[in-house]
C-alpha cells in the first residue's frame, strides 16, 4: 500500500531548533504536524499482519538536503494514535528505508510492505 502525504515535514534540524527556542515549541509543533498528517493517513485500514517494512520516498526541491535528517516520527506516532499501527517497535516494523527524489514539490510517499 502506498500513500502520499503532500506536506513538507520538519526534519531533525527544524525540530532541534524549535526545542532550543522554546521547551514547549517542538511538542506543540509536532501535535499540529500530526493533525495535518492525519488527513492523509486516516484512510489506511488498520494493519493486522506484522511485521511490516516501510519505504519513505522524500520528494525534495533542494538536493543539498540531508536524507539522514528526514524524520518519520510524526507519521508513525500519528498512525499509532489513529489505531492504524499497533506499535512502531522492532517487533512490528523490521525495516525503514529512506529514498530521495529531486522534484519541483516537497512531499513524502509512504509505502507499507507486508512480510510474508
Amino acid at each position: 500500500m502506498k500513500i502520499t502525504i503532500p506536506l513538507k515535514l520538519d526534519n531533525w534540524n527544524d525540530t532541534i531548533a524549535k526545542c532550543r527556542a522554546n521547551k514547549y515549541g517542538a511538542a506543540s509543533h509536532k501535535k499540529a504536524e500530526m493533525k495535518d498528517i492525519s488527513w492523509f493517513v486516516k484512510s489506511i485500514p488498520p494493519i493486522t499482519e506484522y511485521p511490516i517494512k516501510m519505504v519513505f520516498t522524500w520528494h525534495i526541491k533542494n538536493v543539498r538536503s540531508d536524507l539522514d535528517n528526514k524524520s518519520v516520527k510524526a507519521i508513525l506516532d500519528c498512525m499509532q494514535n489513529l489505531g492504524i499501527l499497533e506499535n512502531d517497535n522492532i517487533k512490528h516494523i523490521t525495516e525503514i528505508t529512506h529514498k530521495a527524489v529531486k522534484d519541483s514539490e516537497e512531499f513524502v510517499e509512504m509505502e507499507i510492505l507486508y512480510e510474508r
